[in-house]
């Protein structure tokens, strides 16, 4: 696979800082954090760094930075002085903010380039302010796998890199087995125009059901605790432009979702300032290949024989598929069998989870066969078929379909224990 950086002239631009900063310690052992702001408004993280025996800072890491409040981890704006305030006590126990040998590292990021991960909280969030921004998994509070809230009520999202990055998309001749080479896979270039933040994870039963504030739509909801499995059931009209299964017209892509369709609610809990949809087609591979090319899986081990539906042990350590779930059914719900706790196979390079199984996922595009001349742009105008794009396999298939450039179609109105879907924004990237 191609890939081409560019950098452009806006990456050259003054950016935003963070001044004056100051860190001092109460009696009560709660440190308080003041800094003032060349430019805003701007989201803000926080770092907390110690003088090490070599004379070079080094930061105290994430986790040990977890109970901070205040102008912090968010969008603000609007102040001279802005105020953080951190217990060590429990964050970071047996330690001491020394003057000399304890720093604060405040960053003030542009709203075109926020930090790497954004997170909403679906059971607080009414406005834009609610929407907490961190610069690696570390610093989530209570660990991204480790609190199950990130799977259940907050969505996760990991911003992609992709702009005026050039790569292949699609299938290698060279490296494809003839039974699973498609002609609506083939080789091509791309180059992305923006940047973007994707989900860590496919969306959640629970995360649906707190969205919509309806019932669950799952097949596999029997067990005890099915709310961190991926929702299914799930057609491309009541994601996005109906609030049943008869779409509403002028609520394709680029218009907005229907305010009463799943991303029209999930919208409105941001004020409409995070554009939730889901991903292009282009979007969908680029972020599932983390940099890595045809023949290999998205971590970059290597395909097996994948002819006649044969297995792959490199794929079944990344996501559920045919080899590894017992393949079950609505009737057989048991964890060993049909879908899995999301997060619960090996991520990606760049931290994203079940890219190769699980479930299917939609795309906001309409199906097109041959996409060679699109660039990665969304198809908008309608094929025969009235069908979209969906990406990845699901837990019932086959390794051969759970490949990178797999491309799949389904009619917008259909529903299926094995499709669900991702979530994308741009926000302003």
């Amino acid at each position: 696979m191609l890939f081409v950086l560019a950098l452009s002239g806006a990456a050259l631009a003054a950016v935003p800082k963070a001044e004056n900063v100051t860190i001092t310690q109460s009696g009560s052992r709660e440190v308080t954090i003041t800094y003032t702001l060349t430019a805003a408004p701007v989201v803000v993280t926080l770092d907390i760094e110690t003088n090490a025996a070599n004379g070079a800072w080094v930061s105290i890491g994430g986790e040990h930075i977890q109970r901070v409040a205040g102008d912090v981890n968010r969008q603000v704006s609007g102040k001279a002085t802005y105020t953080i305030s951190w217990l060590p006590d429990r964050d970071w126990p047996g330690n001491l903010v020394e003057s000399g040998r304890t720093r604060a590292v405040v960053t003030a990021w542009p709203l075109d380039n926020t930090p790497d991960y954004l997170v909403v909280n679906l059971l607080t969030t009414t406005n834009l302010a609610t929407a907490k921004y961190y610069t690696s998994t570390n610093f989530l509070p209570g660990g991204l796998l480790a609190n199950p809230a990130y799977r259940t009520s907050s969505i996760v999202m990991r911003k992609i890199l992709a702009k005026d990055v050039t790569w292949t998309m699609g299938s290698v001749m060279e490296s494809c087995h003839a039974s699973y080479l498609k002609p609506y896979e083939t080789a091509h270039t791309v180059t992305l125009t923006n940047n973007y933040y994707i989900g860590v994870f496919e969306v959640t039963q629970r995360q649906w059901a707190l969205v919509t504030g309806g019932a669950y739509p799952s097949n596999f909801t029997l067990e005890e605790d099915h709310s961190m499995r991926p929702v299914e059931q799930t057609s491309f009209n009541r994601i996005r432009t109906s609030s049943n299964n008869t779409a509403i017209a002028g609520h394709e892509w680029p218009n907005p979702p229907f305010s009463a369709s799943f991303l029209g609610k999930l919208r409105s809990l941001v004020n409409d300032e995070i554009d939730f949809d889901l991903p292009s087609d282009a979007e969908w591979e680029f972020a599932c290949r983390a940099g890595h090319g045809e023949g290999t899986w998205n971590d970059g081990t290597t395909f097996g024989n994948l002819s006649g539906g044969g297995a792959d042990e490199n794929l079944n350590r990344l996501g559920r598929n045919k080899d590894n779930s017992g393949n079950g059914s609505a009737s057989d719900p048991a964890a060993i069998g049909g879908t899995a706790f999301v997060g619960s196979y090996v991520p990606n390079p760049w931290g994203l989870y079940d890219m190769h199984g699980n479930v299917i996922e939609w795309c906001v595009d309409w199906w097109k066969e041959d996409v060679t001349d699109m660039n990665g742009r969304v198809v908008t105008e309608v094929d025969p078929g009235d069908q979209h794009v969906r990406r990845s396999a699901g837990y019932n298939n086959p390794a051969q379909y759970h490949r990178s450039a797999a491309r799949g179609k389904n009619v917008s109105t259909i529903v299926n224990w094995a499709i669900g879907l991702r979530l994308a924004c741009r926000a302003g990237l």
